[in-house]
């Protein structure tokens, strides 16, 4: 397992280099235009909830490691509800019809995001214990990296205009920090895990097809930013 995790940290610091996060970095542009692209993310999002709810999740638990994925899920599950109301403060929240709405979500500018959704039940429906192990770690890990950027954003944002961001905001970032994942103890014991070479291989491919989906994913959300669209002009 521990050269399953090389991989991931070769995949995190290579999506780290995305145009994405240097476009967020970019203080001459204001905070709302940066954060333009968080309508393009709802797919995705909000199909999140059900990955670990419905489809990561096992119980009873088979074995110590589904305990870990279990553990996890629930600390994320609700994460949704923050990204609702960020979508609010933003003013992208316009009044459209239900039938506008899922034009959107299901729109040419959101494939990407939606690929990402499928792929990432694709990978997990059925999965064992240590399979779903590693994909949530791809998923926090790759998350993770996006979330710090944002939020430094949402801590602009909040100091402009008075708003305070959750999801999109430094509260976000924080509580990653204090996932069951995140600790030492729980770090060294999944690095320990003995996997046959082919084992090794199948989690391996199960990294790097994650951090395929979510570079288009990222890619897609900078290029809806910088179109500077809002739901209600898409």
């Amino acid at each position: 397992m521990k050269r399953v995790m090389e991989v991931l940290d070769t995949r995190t610091a290579e999506l780290a280099s995305a145009p994405f996060f240097e476009f967020l970095r970019d203080e001459t542009i204001e905070p709302r235009k940066r954060l333009a692209f968080a309508p393009c993310a709802a797919h995705f999002v909000m199909t999140f909830a059900d990955l670990y709810s419905l489809v990561l999740r096992e119980e009873p638990a088979r074995d110590p490691y589904q305990e870990l994925v279990n553990a996890h899920t629930r600390e994320d599950e609700n994460h949704w509800q923050w990204f609702l109301k960020d979508l609010e403060k933003l003013g992208q929240n316009p009044k459209l019809s239900f039938a506008e709405t899922l034009r959107f979500v299901w729109s040419e500018e959101t494939v990407q995001m939606r690929m990402l959704s499928y792929h990432m039940c694709r990978l997990g429906l059925g999965a064992d214990s240590i399979k779903k192990l590693v994909l949530v770690h791809a998923i926090e890990a790759a998350g993770k990296v996006t979330v710090s950027r944002v939020s430094e954003v949402g801590r602009e944002f909040g100091v402009a205009t008075g708003e305070k961001l959750v999801y999109l905001g430094p509260h976000h970032s924080d509580t990653e920090s204090e996932h069951t994942l995140e600790e030492d103890s729980v770090h060294r014991s999944i690095a320990e895990i003995e996997l046959a070479p082919e084992t090794a291989r199948e989690l391996v491919t199960v990294v790097d097809d994650s951090f395929r989906y979510f570079r288009s994913f990222i890619d897609e959300m900078h290029a809806f930013a910088t179109r500077e669209r809002s739901v209600g002009a898409s």
